[in-house]
């Protein structure tokens, strides 16, 4: 919490000494103020801001490729295949060992990308009950969430 306090003290300072303060200005401070953090980062070798910052991108960057890829998956499903073909259905997804905190981002992710919904959280928070546009292997839908959600966020949470 320290470091940044102290990274958001930098973009303040940088903010502040322009004429007229405006959010680029802060932006480029903060970034300026994350990089003298890391170059920094033996000074405070508890910290776990620079890593845990860094892998907040990698999650956003992995969120944002995962809603892409599922857009163009779904689009090409409605566009080049007949209906018959497609088996929407209903699957459990395992989230023992995560907390509440993550199950319920998890959980959102899910939703926001198209194709997979989350019905419902159970109640102890364990498993989730999905619906997936294609269903056809239940396995694949739970290895994809696995590796490109699941493993990005825990990245970033822990």
């Amino acid at each position: 919490m320290r470091v940044f306090l102290l990274n958001l003290a930098i973009a303040l300072l940088w903010t502040f000494l322009d004429t007229k303060p405006a959010l680029p200005e802060f932006l480029f401070g903060f970034g300026m103020g994350f990089v003298l953090v890391w170059l920094g980062r033996g000074l405070f070798p508890a910290s776990r801001y620079v890593p845990r910052s860094l892998a907040f991108v990698g999650f956003v960057w992995a969120f944002g490729r995962e809603f892409l890829r599922s857009n163009a998956e779904l689009a090409a499903a409605a566009l080049f295949r007949r209906p018959e073909d497609i088996e929407s259905g209903f699957l459990e997804y395992d989230t023992s060992g995560l907390g509440a905190w993550e199950v319920l981002l998890l959980s959102h992710c899910i939703t926001l990308t198209p194709g997979t919904t989350t019905v419902e959280i159970s109640g102890g928070g364990d498993r989730l009950l999905l619906h997936a546009f294609d269903a056809s292997d239940p396995e694949r839908v739970r290895r994809d969430i696995d590796r490109l959600l699941r493993e990005p966020l825990l990245m970033w949470t822990r």
